[in-house]
């Protein structure tokens, strides 16, 4: 064998090792943080708040500016129905209409089993939302804080579009555009419920790690998909270079 196609076979060998270490170091982080989550979910359970909760929430409410609140007012609006299932439904229609069916698909499983998520795990934990009589409240609402609804089905939603625009978009300006783009409700959407005293810092946390960890498992089905896709694809292809071939 040639010297050169020993040193690129070297180096296709350490780039696949570099990439196997990496995917099993995410497994890894994925399965820690979902621990996590239930580590907090438990303390949420029996804590109505924490300390630190208080501290950090009135700090937020006495240090965010007119105008970023009315960032934080449109932001919360995406997460509540109606107009959530309008937003997103849009999102998933015009990911199908495009031709992106297996996205627009998984996209919609990012929405609904985020939601769903919380719809199991907000009674089971039942956590009292902030009381009026310690920080700011906005708008009364049932139990439920923990998790973040909001902040669960903005990271989902919003990470998995991030995803697919890495790796779907070539044109570097319009990719690196539209990821940030898509990056802003995930940032800003923990701050504006902390703001408007709809949940602690501790239910946001919970939100991301929750939403982080339902953003893996639909990456993860997402490409299981592609691959079983490119398989049925490449089987139809070569039965009908055989057919072609015996005419």
């Amino acid at each position: 064998m040639k010297p050169r196609k020993i040193a690129e076979q070297t180096r296709e060998e350490v780039a696949a090792g570099a990439r196997e270490l990496l995917a099993h170091r995410y497994h890894i982080a994925v399965i820690v943080m979902a621990i996590a989550f239930g580590v907090l979910a438990l303390f949420a359970r029996t804590i109505a708040f924490f300390s630190i909760d208080l501290e950090l929430t009135r700090a937020i409410q006495g240090a965010s500016p007119a105008w970023l609140r009315g960032v934080f007012e449109a932001v919360t609006w995406i997460g509540f129905p109606p107009q959530s299932n309008v937003v997103f439904g849009a999102i998933v229609l015009g990911l199908l209409l495009t031709g992106y069916r297996l996205e627009g698909l998984m996209t919609a499983v990012a929405a609904i089993g985020s939601a769903g998520l919380w719809y199991l795990i907000a009674p089971l934990v039942d956590r009292p939302r902030p009381s009026p009589e310690l920080v700011d409240v906005a708008m009364q609402l049932p139990t439920g804080s923990f998790p973040s609804g909001h902040v669960v089905n903005l990271t989902a939603i919003f990470g998995f579009l991030i995803f697919l625009t890495l790796l779907l978009v070539s044109r570097g300006w319009l990719r690196r555009t539209l990821a940030l783009g898509a990056l802003v409700p995930i940032l800003t959407i923990g701050f504006a419920r902390i703001e408007d005293g709809a949940h602690w810092p501790s239910d946001v946390l919970g939100g991301y790690m929750l939403g982080c960890v339902w953003l893996a498992i639909t990456i993860q089905l997402y490409r299981w998909g592609r691959r079983r896709s490119s398989k049925r694809s490449g089987v139809f292809d070569r039965a009908r270079t055989v057919l072609s071939s015996n005419h």
